[in-house]
């Protein structure tokens, strides 16, 4: 047959699927490079070392101002110190005034700024530095990026992304504002108006959509701009200290000159500046949930019941145990989310009139990745914050104590930037189409692992259980999606009850993945052996979640015999993972270092 030729032949590589999104899927564990903060190089480390002095020395001790209640001034500050350092500019060219580095810098930027424990100036810090400036820097042209970029990489400039109305949430091209061109021909005139903008009250640059006779268009729109009206500062939930206002437009000249790309060009704009903040919102989530994971300790220690610490209490060192694990897969996933996504740009002619059209590309091709890292990250840091609060008790729950403010400004994580939901269908949607379309040779990999569920290899004796549970998982997933293709095809897009366990299996492969491969290969230096409990903790949670997941999509589609199947590879496999022994010992390496130590 000559399916079986090319199974025999193995006629895909790494090599080949370089700059590929979604290959963790068919790639074995053995075959694929990983990136981890481990790999960081000289410069990413010193840019790291300057961004956490700042956290340290400038934002922490003014937290409270910052996430109390919006501060303009105060804002602008931080803003101008940040642009000072370059923090603002580090996806900009140089020649607009930025320093023009690599999706993993930008990303370390933003996750140790986060040390600073102000919610409110991280969420406005990245909708500035993504969502507002990525649509100039890909989409504008040069007068647009020498008029703007300069100002908005100072920190002179503050921006927005006015994109959400009323009627026109996630259904981005459901939107009623409408731009009409003036009988001059010199001006669009803007009318409707936006809601839930971050930093709506302070942006000098607004980012707008807006229909143009049925044509989806992005405009440039600025303050001072005729008709330009803002409204009063929404009263939220969390994030107190950031601007989100609604935004109006009465008869807003717009000139034509500030037409973002082309007419009808909004939509890919809109869509594509999201994909970026959804991995850099998994970063910031994930930095987020270390620092919980340092001041629930911290309480644990000194307070006492019984007269003993609570922190020798058994069930207290169980979430401090799940705390480490879950913002350990966290950040695996985060780097191996970019560090793949820099290896496929690093290809691309950064001299070439099309640069930024191929890192759209790219970026836009790891939408399975970048979604499970703002899934990932927004879920850990709700769960690590839950925990946080149950640990310090009453004290978790009272204002002065500052876990509550934390519990109030997790929630929007898993709202922004597309709700997990929504990220939940693309991370299904996007295996399905890579499938069909064999943009990777997923149905290829499917026919391999129909039977041989466990590839030979040559791997030590001592990670070859890990190795073999890590393939199991792969065939697992690869045979569930198998069955899911052959039953609904496209129309799997539509069936939301198998979407979101589909989705959930898809990303705790994609943890087992990553995490063996980061595991793999730390040197003994990188504290292989304490990162070690870690990630036999993670194997062993995903692997029996993978299952349950499995088992929820069969019942559903009534597939016995896939049923059995798996049955009869998990008896083969024989793992039997003692997972309080690993929560045991993953608490004694937390206390003594006595915060969380795997960076």
């Amino acid at each position: 047959m000559e399916v079986e030729e090319k199974i025999d032949s193995k006629m895909y590589t790494e090599a080949d699927l370089i700059g590929k999104g979604g290959k963790f899927l068919v790639l074995t564990a053995l075959e694929s490079e990983i990136f981890s903060r481990e790999k960081f190089s000289e410069e990413q480390t010193m840019i790291a070392s300057s961004a956490e002095d700042f956290a340290r020395e400038q934002l922490k001790p003014i937290s409270d101002q910052l996430n109390n209640e919006p501060n303009e001034e105060l804002t602008r500050k931080i803003f101008r110190q940040v642009g000072e350092l370059g923090f603002l500019g580090v996806d900009v060219p140089e020649k607009f005034g930025g320093l023009q580095l690599d999706k993993t810098t930008a990303s370390i930027v933003v996750d140790c700024l986060s040390g600073g424990e102000s919610a409110s100036i991280m969420v406005s810090i990245s909708a500035h530095t993504g969502i507002a400036m990525l649509p100039i820097i890909w989409y504008g042209n040069d007068n647009q990026k020498e008029k703007y970029l300069p100002k908005m990489s100072s920190g002179e400039y503050i921006g927005c992304f006015a994109l959400t109305e009323p009627g026109a949430g996630s259904d981005v091209l459901a939107a009623s504002t409408k731009a009409e061109l003036n009988a001059d021909k010199t001006h669009y005139i803007l009318n409707g108006q936006k809601i839930y903008i971050t930093n709506g009250s302070w942006a000098d640059v607004i980012i707008v959509f807006a229909m143009v006779e049925n044509k989806y268009t992005a405009f440039i729109v600025e303050k001072d701009f005729e008709g330009y009206v803002i409204g009063a500062e929404e009263k939220k939930l969390g994030i107190k200290g950031s601007s989100t206002a609604t935004l109006f437009f009465e008869n807003c000249k717009v000139p034509v000159e500030n037409v973002l790309g082309a007419v009808g060009q909004g939509g890919p704009i809109a869509f594509n500046v999201l994909y970026p903040g959804r991995y850099k919102l998994g970063v910031t989530t994930c930095a987020g949930a270390k620092y919980i994971i340092k001041g629930a300790l911290d309480f644990a220690f000194e307070r006492e019941q019984f007269s003993r610490s609570i922190s020798n209490f058994d069930m207290v060192k169980n979430k401090f145990a799940n705390m480490v694990a879950k913002s350990w897969e966290s950040d695996s996933i985060n780097y191996m989310t970019t560090g793949a996504i820099d290896q496929a740009i690093s290809k691309l002619d950064k001299d070439s009139d099309n640069f930024y059209d191929g890192v759209q590309k790219i970026i836009e091709d790891h939408s399975i990745e970048s979604s499970i890292s703002k899934v990932l990250g927004s879920e850990t840091l709700a769960f690590t914050v839950d925990e946080g609060v149950q640990v310090m008790g009453g004290a978790g729950f009272i204002e002065d104590y500052p876990m509550a403010g934390a519990y109030r400004d997790e929630r929007i994580n898993r709202i922004f930037e597309g709700t997990n939901e929504i990220n939940r269908m693309i991370i299904g949607g996007y295996v399905l189409k890579k499938s069909i379309l064999e943009e990777i040779p997923i149905r290829l990999c499917i026919q391999e692992r129909i039977d041989n569920w466990i590839p030979d290899s040559d791997i030590s004796l001592d990670v070859k259980e890990y190795f073999n549970v890590v393939e199991f998982c792969r065939s697992l997933t690869l045979n569930i999606t198998n069955k899911l293709i052959l039953k609904y095809g496209q129309d799997l897009k539509n069936e939301q009850w198998l979407l979101e366990p589909f989705a959930d299996l898809i990303i705790s492969f994609s943890i087992i993945d990553t995490c063996f491969k980061r595991f793999y290969n730390l040197s003994e230096s990188d504290h292989k052996h304490k990162t070690e409990r870690v990630f036999m903790l993670t194997l062993a949670n995903h692997y029996f979640n993978s299952l349950d997941k499995a088992q929820i999509i069969l019942e559903y589609i009534d597939d016995n015999e896939l049923i059995e199947k798996i049955d009869s590879e998990k008896s083969k496999l024989n793992y039997t993972p003692n997972r309080i022994k690993y929560k045991q010992d993953i608490v004694d390496d937390l206390y003594y270092h006595k915060k969380y130590y795997l960076d």
